[in-house]
Formats: structure tokens, C-alpha cells, sequence
């Protein structure tokens, strides 16, 4: 596959460690792509919690694998610029930013691949908008059982409830278009409404979006200021989410091409 999945991590609980566990031993068990893992935090965990069980459960840690950390100089977990620096990093043609806590069926994986390889989209949705969230009580005892297995998630049908899903945690993008999308958004800091500002500008810029009308797997966990409305950032972010949404895309490419982090990482970006 031409396929890169980008994970920015932030272990800040064990229940993170567990959901990053999770879905790195299910990408790597059923998919023949590329993953890229950052981790951002004031010292690192993932070489300590996450690498000694994927060597005790696959015996070697895959090539398919990098691992890269990078020590937090802030108050917040900066998830756009970390996804800016997984774009830089991967070298397929395909990226995939992926959250640490969903789980998607194999078919979703393989039809939002297929859906930009074979050129009918440029950004696909692999889930529902609306009631297509299984929100899953993960907990240890589910973790040990779930991972142990075959990894189908029918498994966890019997531990979820269905909820409301919308545009975030995961979308498969054609690299160039991400690019010259302008990636994104640097200015949005910690958590916010960053993911509801990519997909409002990925349709403005004119790229082809898709959905697929499938569920996604959320394995819940404790929340941080880092990923929540206590966030002190979140202000901010909405703010600018407000003021974007009213432009139209002469005035955006022009805000693009002038920010900060598209001159210092792709001079050149921009539709």
C-alpha cells in the first residue's frame, strides 16, 4: 500500500498507552502500510510502555514502524504542528492522520485507500456522520481479551453504545493535496476545533471529500486539558475557527500563504 498512518501521542494516562497498544497491533496485524509515530511530552514513554509489548506480541518490532519523539517546550500538546511534522516525514503517496483511540473495520481501511489510489477521491472520511460511533468501555481486562484474539472488532460490539460521530479522528488525504491545502493549521493549539477547520477548508480548496457510511470503534479514555473544553487555548481556537469560516477561498489562500509554518516547511504550497 502507498500508505502512511500519522499518530501524534501524548501517553499521558494508562489508558492511552493501552488504546495506542491497541491500534498499532491492529494496523500492523491486518495492513502491509507505513505508520509514523511522534510522541510529544516532557520525557518519553513510548520506547518504555508500548515497544516491549509489540517485540513480546510480534517477536520483532516491524520495519513498517518509526518511532520519533520530540520533547514538549509547551503547556499543550500541539497536534497540528506534530501531524505538519508526520506530513514531512512520510514518503507514500497516501497519508492517513489517525487518531490513538479509534478502530476502523478492515474494509472501511481498504475502500478509503482505494477510493483515493484509484483517483475518485482526494480525502475520504472512513465513517458515518451521525449515529455511527461505538463508543467502547475499554477497559483492562476488555484490553487483554481484545488484544490476545484475532483482533475482530465484532468482539466489542457487546462492550459499546452507539453515539454521534462527525469529522475527527481519522482522514485519508492524496499527500499532494494535503499540501497544497496548506496541511494543517499550526495556529490551532492543544484541542479545539481544528478538525471541524480541515474539513471546512479541504471543500473550500475544491478537493474531492468522501465518506464512508461505516462505524467507527472509539475506545474511551480519561480526558486532559489537552483534549478537552478546559483546554485554556480553547478560546482562541474558536475564534480563529469563527473568523475562517466566514471567508471565502481567495481571502484563506492569501491567509495561508502567509502563515508562518507553510513558509518555513513548503514555501511553495498552496492550490
Amino acid at each position: 500500500m502507498k500508505l502512511t498512518f500519522l499518530i501524534p501521542v501524548k501517553l499521558e494516562s494508562d489508558d492511552r498507552v493501552r488504546n495506542l497498544i491497541t491500534i498499532l497491533s491492529y494496523l500492523l496485524s491486518k495492513f502491509d502500510a507505513q505508520i509514523i509515530v511522534q510522541e510529544s511530552d516532557f520525557s518519553p514513554k513510548f520506547e518504555s510502555y508500548v515497544y516491549p509489548f509489540l517485540i513480546k506480541k510480534f517477536g520483532t518490532v516491524s520495519d513498517k514502524l518509526k518511532y520519533f519523539y520530540e520533547e514538549q517546550t509547551n503547556l499543550f500538546f500541539h497536534k497540528t504542528k506534530i501531524l505538519n511534522d508526520l506530513i514531512q516525514r512520510s514518503e507514500t503517496e497516501i497519508v492517513c492522520n489517525y487518531d490513538t483511540d479509534v478502530l476502523f473495520p478492515e474494509s472501511s481501511i481498504l475502500t478509503a485507500y482505494e477510493m483515493i489510489d484509484s483517483k475518485y477521491s482526494d480525502v475520504v472520511y472512513p465513517y458515518g456522520c451521525g449515529a455511527y460511533q461505538k463508543s467502547v468501555q475499554y477497559s483492562q481486562d476488555i484490553f487483554s481479551s481484545f488484544i490476545n484474539s484475532n483482533l475482530s472488532l465484532s468482539q466489542l460490539d457487546q462492550y459499546s453504545n452507539l453515539s454521534s460521530s462527525t469529522i475527527g479522528w481519522c482522514q485519508f488525504i492524496r499527500k499532494e493535496n494535503y499540501i497544497n491545502s496548506f496541511m494543517m493549521n499550526e495556529n490551532f493549539y492543544s484541542w479545539g476545533p481544528e478538525d471541524c477547520e480541515l474539513f471546512y477548508r479541504l471543500n473550500v480548496f475544491e478537493n474531492k471529500v468522501d465518506r464512508i457510511n461505516d462505524y467507527v470503534y472509539h475506545l474511551e479514555h480519561s480526558r486532559s486539558n489537552d483534549s478537552w473544553f478546559s483546554n485554556p487555548n480553547w478560546q482562541d481556537n474558536f475564534k480563529l475557527w469563527e473568523w475562517i469560516r466566514k471567508q471565502d477561498k481567495k481571502t484563506l489562500i492569501n491567509y495561508y500563504k502567509n502563515q508562518d509554518y507553510i513558509k518555513r516547511r513548503f514555501a511553495n504550497a498552496g492550490i
